[in-house]
């Protein structure tokens, strides 16, 4: 049965149209690999594409302890991605490769717009850009300090009024402890003591990371109140010390922004309060804090490297970055904006952390530095276990540490 012919007039708009799609230049595609679920990150990469019709960004999610390795193959391989998301703690190490594309000029005028520039630099050279961040601040448990019978309307604001809160908290008794000191713990201990050295403006390395100065006393007199909050508290890790907050059985904890979700989740009607890192005394010192955070590169080998850059902007823009941490609720943008923004002003305890950051310290980039971080809470932990008079075990941790780190900083 023959079929009957095409009208004349379908076989031009066929024709017509073959052409159109041959003429439609092809859309370029930028390779993102990062580490949220896709669902996350998506819908923030369609209004990229919205705004940048030519483009299309194909995202490849990165997680877990095989991150690192496949992100070292890529590399060794030549076939890397035109955008990655990298934790600041790989960051030394990728620095001193001389592996990552070059961004000073294309980011010179975020300058002032986005925190964590420690993170992705070397000298007055940018080699990424900060997308979100996250710190610690001091968790409060309002109820049980009532029920000890301290003041809850100021919260504590010095090292003396932390000790006395814990205290009082301590001697009350009833299965609850004062303050969760944190134990030995690798890339946790780390950030939980040295808050209290920063604030006492202790440092570790000079400004040029050619020096160890750790030995100092100020430092020493940060690890001998640290060691103190052992006798108004117990020792932990840092998932022990968190669950025991939930649960009610700790008044005072150094924590992140993980933690919220866990009250609201598992103590829903807990008198929570978040406050900063109380400073040695009122007339001295800083409330100093521990912050890292996700930063976004290029490689050197990438294909795209220019629309890698104008998509790492459009993720760190604020409105996009707050976009992800409202969805995830356990980071921060890097956008200094977020400070006056409606989603932190309806958020106190959120926008504590935030508030944070201006006092936070960002680890150097120094190619050994994770040696040094592991030298630093080797010491800080031997200190916990040794049951000399705190000043003497500070004394004797800090010089150890003092030892190791200048052996690495001598072998860098």
């Amino acid at each position: 049965m023959r079929r009957p012919p095409v009208p004349p007039v379908l076989l031009v708009l066929f024709a017509g149209a073959l052409a159109f799609t041959a003429c439609a230049p092809a859309k370029q595609e930028v390779v993102f690999w990062q580490s949220w679920p896709e669902p996350v990150v998506r819908p923030i990469l369609d209004r990229f594409e919205h705004e940048h019709p030519g483009v299309r960004v194909r995202v490849q999610r990165i997680a877990g302890p095989g991150a690192r390795e496949r992100i070292t193959a890529a590399i060794d391989s030549g076939r890397v991605p035109d955008l990655c998301e990298m934790g600041s703690t790989w960051m030394p190490q990728m620095l001193a490769s001389g592996r990552l594309a070059d961004w000073s000029a294309g980011t010179a005028d975020l300058r002032a717009r986005l925190r964590g520039w420690p993170l992705c630099s070397l000298g007055d050279a940018v080699y990424g850009l900060p997308w979100v961040l996250g710190t610690r601040a001091l968790f409060v448990n309002n109820g049980l300090l009532a029920r000890a019978g301290v003041d809850t309307t100021h919260l504590p604001e010095t090292w003396d009024d932390l000790r006395a809160a814990a205290e009082a908290v301590e001697r009350h008794g009833g299965g609850a402890h004062g303050f969760g000191v944190q134990g030995g713990e690798r890339e946790v201990l780390f950030k939980k003591f040295m808050p209290f050295a920063w604030g006492n403006g202790g440092r570790i390395l000079s400004d040029d990371l050619t020096t160890a100065v750790f030995d100092s006393p100020e430092n020493r007199a940060a690890l001998t109140f640290y060691l103190g909050l052992r006798d108004v508290g117990v020792t932990g890790t840092q998932v022990e010390l968190d669950r025991m907050f939930s649960e009610g059985r700790l008044a005072f904890v150094i924590s992140g922004a993980w933690l919220l979700n866990a009250v609201s989740r598992d103590a829903p009607h807990m008198h929570l309060a978040v406050t900063l890192v109380p400073r040695p005394a009122i007339d001295r010192g800083t409330n100093a804090s521990f912050a890292g955070g996700e930063v976004l590169v290029s490689f050197a080998g990438s294909r795209h490297k220019e629309l890698a850059l104008d998509l790492a902007r459009f993720l760190a823009r604020a409105d996009n970055a707050e976009m992800l941490a409202a969805k995830v609720r356990s980071v921060q943008p890097a956008a200094t904006q977020a400070d006056t923004s409606a989603f932190y002003r309806s958020r106190p305890f959120e926008s504590v952390l935030v508030r944070q950051f201006e006092y936070a310290y960002f680890p150097p980039n120094h190619p050994r530095w994770r040696e040094m971080e592991a030298a630093i809470e080797d010491a800080v932990d031997r200190a916990l276990r040794d049951r000399r008079p705190p000043a003497e075990a500070a004394a004797a941790a800090v010089s150890e540490a003092q030892q190791r780190l200048a052996e690495l900083v001598g072998r860098s």
